[in-house]
């Protein structure tokens, strides 16, 4: 394909509503098909629209006032066999479209914050679980994803980072590396200007493609998408928006990325895997954390 069209479906969910929320990401699907989408992304865990199991639970996820209701949350999570997965895979393969649906899955452990990559055939091309999940709120109830993954869409590589992994720069680097075009970006928070411009940033750096959805609402939303061609044949700068939505408005958008100039730019300019000097990084793959950095809250990748 010479492009890629993503749908961000920047839409509220049900809270904690797996049923509601999988008839909505149905419809929002098929508005997507008929916008000419390739494939759709939906926010962060859309099962349950990322809402808590009882208010406080972001400031203090194991209170044990709330025993009942966390155990409840976390029951609700669900695998490859589920009515809410089987769905989309019906939907992906009656309307021949791509889908990244989120969830809150089943873990070895714990619960896990879950994106799966499925194909216009309805199979599963990669489950990607979050690996940088917010320890120090929610998700300190979740299991934390082992690796990230890149799969082959229709002759693209992508790659996917769930929201806080964004914050991060080697997700995107590795994402590089293991040879991702396009980045997809589930997100469930506030996108403040900081965070859009890590997107750019990721995109900038790594020379891939970058697509962000995110729930609609003060200050959230923002869903975009960025092209990695930053400067044309004569080293002029180009803007490398491609679209991007408000803070509340419910919308679905296309991103369109023209794979034919991103290819083309990633054979000829400097940045990627060029010229890394990867025998002084040695310090990236230690764990030790030190002041200031030191949280009570830390769990260290194993």
């Amino acid at each position: 394909m010479k492009s890629l069209k993503v749908g961000l479906i920047q839409h509220k969910a049900i809270e904690n509503n797996i049923n509601m929320n999988l008839e909505l990401g149905l419809k929002y699907i098929s508005e997507a098909k008929r916008l000419g989408g390739d494939i759709v992304l939906f926010p962060e865990m859309w099962s349950n629209g990322y809402e808590p199991p009882y208010g406080e639970a972001f400031e203090n996820p194991f209170d044990e006032s709330y025993e009942n209701e966390r155990q409840k949350w976390l029951a609700e999570a669900v695998d490859e066999e589920s009515k809410y997965v089987k769905s989309f895979k019906v939907i992906a393969r009656e309307l021949e479209i791509g889908i990244v649906i989120t969830y809150l899955s089943k873990g070895n452990t714990s619960p896990q914050n879950t994106a799966l990559v499925i194909d216009r055939t309805g199979e599963i091309l990669m489950k990607y679980s979050k690996v940088h999940t917010c320890d120090f709120s929610l998700e300190a109830l979740l299991e934390s994803g082992k690796e990230f993954k890149i799969c082959d869409f229709c002759g693209v590589k992508l790659g996917v980072m769930i929201c806080y992994d964004r914050e991060f720069p080697e997700s995107a680097r590795i994402l590089m590396l293991q040879g991702a075009e396009i980045i997809l970006v589930p997100n469930a928070c506030d996108m403040n200007p900081a965070r859009i411009n890590q997107l750019s940033t990721r995109t900038f750096e790594n020379m891939v493609g970058i697509a962000m959805t995110n729930y609609p609402g003060k200050k959230w939303g923002n869903s975009c998408a960025y092209s990695p061609v930053v400067f044309d044949e004569d080293g002029n700068y180009i803007d490398n928006k491609i679209i991007s939505a408000d803070d509340i408005k419910e919308d679905i958008l296309i991103a369109e990325f023209d794979l034919d100039s991103i290819r083309n730019y990633r054979k000829r300019e400097t940045w990627g895997n060029a010229y890394r000097k990867v025998g002084t990084y040695k310090e990236l793959l230690d764990n030790k954390v030190q002041e200031p950095f030191i949280r009570e809250n830390y769990k260290a990748s194993k």
